[in-house]
């Protein structure tokens, strides 16, 4: 709002304002998705849901950076002010692009299973190092930020409610940290994530703390009234501000050579008044425009905002400050000041302004330029220069040298820890469709020659074969093959699922697949242990308790950690069974 009646909405400034962050933003999304996997590499092989992901979460973090350091940085420097202006537009944005990152992991690492995926999402993980959780808890802030960054619910909340809540962003931005410090970064195979997580995370902090070294200059402490400073110090159109001792800093500002001072607090959204200036008469925020009287702290009609004032006096050619602030709206005659009234200068933007001036334009047009083209380069990078968090091989279903893709196969069914298929010339594990082991009959089938039909997925050392149906007896001489024991082992490895470390889905090990691991494992698919080094030649291990039953439930929450296990391990056919205990 103005002097002139102007309401704060869509003008030129505002409009390129959000062009400029729709652009950049659906151009990094571009870049990462289209252009980046044309470059070949990591992302040229990945799957679209993961490189989505990696896609939308990386943007919303960027733009989470972006939208914390605009405060800093004008601070530092006013000409960043205007950026201030459409921030909640910034918020906005990063919310919708943390909810579509939130909606692809749902929808990928949480589904196929016989779970809700949202239940799947809030259960499926424990332990020591909550991944999912935080990533949920930053989202639920940033929902609650974009749902009340209107104006009504600054005016329904009280400016100072309305203030405290927002600043639940700088613990959503430490939950963000964390969520992908202990997820993509802890899998990732490339370093560029890292570094940008990381400069990203040092820039924002940096520039906090540069603002911060710039303090407001504190008042000299009197018995009642305080020293401001020189008078002459206030420069015409504009003001200084002063923090009495024990109280809030107040902005004193001179207008036609006379003195005025009120709260440096603006009743709309606790803007800074004194980095503002006098326009039309009015003390103008910075941030949004609006508008106050300088002799009574009052909105002009038909407006109704209210600010409180103080009292001014000279001393020589001291100011002094009465601290105690007078009620909202209260009249103290302007301080006439001998000698001062020479007209002020200087840029100023406020929301209704049509243009920019020219000494905002020196940094707001590389500030564009560096949005619309230096964003999507760097989505382009981070794109072509993802890592496999599964080490770089991949999946392909169907793919064994000497075995039809897809077909029937006969065999014998070994029931323990997980059901087996043992086939002449090696062992096939069992699962079905989804994150779903095998089908429970056949577990009651243990030592029957069976007829199986399916396709088979194979990952490294592991071979499956995903059933289509239960496996069908069939008549014909059954031969179990021998256990053949292969020592007491203490291992260092780490629990997944034998699914997709087949190559069922995505590949993964380590904190970022936990949760999915987990969901997989809660399914009755295999659980598989995978060492850090090869244990009699076996670079993969079927997991089982001591007594030879599934590894879950009682080993759930060590799922994708770095764990060390202790039991027997014995081959049989072609895969290495280990029976371990609890650590």
């Amino acid at each position: 709002m103005s002097a002139r009646y102007v309401p704060v909405g869509w003008t030129p400034a505002k409009r390129a304002y959000d062009a400029v962050l729709l652009m950049g933003t659906l151009g990094y999304l571009f870049a990462f998705l289209k252009l980046a996997p044309m470059l070949g590499g990591e992302a040229a092989a990945m799957d679209a849901a993961s490189l989505a992901i990696k896609a939308y979460g990386s943007c919303a973090l960027l733009l989470l950076s972006l939208a914390l350091a605009i405060g800093p940085l004008t601070r530092i420097d006013r000409r960043f002010l205007p950026l201030l202006y459409n921030r909640r537009h910034l918020g906005v944005v990063t919310f919708l692009v943390a909810a579509s990152h939130a909606m692809a992991v749902v929808g990928w690492h949480f589904s196929f299973s016989a779970v809700d995926p949202l239940v799947a999402m809030l259960s499926s993980e424990g332990g020591a190092l909550p991944f999912v959780p935080l990533g949920v808890l930053a989202l639920l802030v940033l929902a609650v930020l974009a749902a009340t960054s209107h104006d009504f619910w600054l005016s329904f909340l009280t400016p100072a409610a309305w203030k405290a809540l927002h600043m639940a962003i700088y613990p959503a931005y430490a939950l963000a940290i964390g969520h992908v410090a202990l997820g993509a970064l802890r899998d990732e195979g490339s370093p560029a994530l890292a570094a940008v997580v990381v400069a990203a995370a040092i820039a924002v902090a940096g520039l906090h703390l540069l603002a911060a070294l710039k303090p407001l200059p504190a008042a000299a402490p009197g018995v009642e009234w305080v020293r401001a400073g020189r008078a002459e110090a206030v420069p015409e159109g504009r003001a200084i501000i002063v923090r009495p001792p024990g109280g809030e800093p107040v902005a004193i500002f001179r207008h036609q050579g006379r003195l005025s001072a009120v709260t440096n607090l603006c009743a709309h959204q606790n803007g800074p008044l004194g980095e503002g200036r006098i326009v039309d008469g009015c003390i103008t925020c910075p941030w949004h425009g609006f508008q106050y009287r300088p002799e009574d702290g009052c909105a002009p009609p038909p407006y109704t905002e209210r600010l409180a004032t103080y009292n001014l006096r000279l001393d020589g050619p001291w100011l002094l400050l009465d601290p105690r602030p007078n009620p909202p709206g209260t009249r103290v005659e302007p301080l006439a000041v001998p000698g001062m009234g020479a007209p002020g200068g200087g840029d100023f933007f406020i929301g209704w302004a049509r243009g920019l001036p020219a000494g905002l334009r020196a940094v707001m047009l590389p500030a564009a330029l560096l949005m619309l083209l230096g964003f999507p380069a760097l989505g382009l990078a981070l794109g072509a220069l993802a890592g496999d968090p599964a080490g770089g091989e991949r999946f392909a279903a169907g793919t064994l040298p000497d075995l039809p893709a897809t077909g029937r196969y006969e065999g014998v069914v070994i029931a323990a820890p997980y059901p087996l298929l043992q086939l002449a010339d090696r062992t096939l594990l069992l699962a079905r469709d989804g994150k779903l082991g095998a089908h429970p009959e056949a577990r009651a089938m243990h030592g029957r020659l069976v007829r199986a039909e399916g396709y088979i997925l194979r990952r490294g050392a592991i071979e499956m074969l995903v059933l289509a149906e239960p496996p069908m007896p069939i008549e014909g001489r059954a031969t179990l093959p021998r256990a053949e024991p292969l020592g007491r082992w203490r291992i260092q490895g780490e629990i997944c699922d034998g699914k997709c470390a087949a190559g069922g889905m995505r590949p993964g090990t380590g904190i970022g697949h936990r949760a999915c691991a987990t969901l997989c494992l809660d399914g009755e698919l295999p659980a598989v242990f995978v060492p850090t080094r090869p244990v009699a030649g076996h670079t993969v291990m079927v997991l089982g308790d001591v007594q030879g039953r599934p590894a879950l439930p009682a080993m759930r929450d060590l799922v994708g950690l770095r764990v060390t296990l202790e039991g027997e391990v014995e081959r049989i056919g072609s895969v290495a069974i280990f029976r371990a205990m609890r650590p």
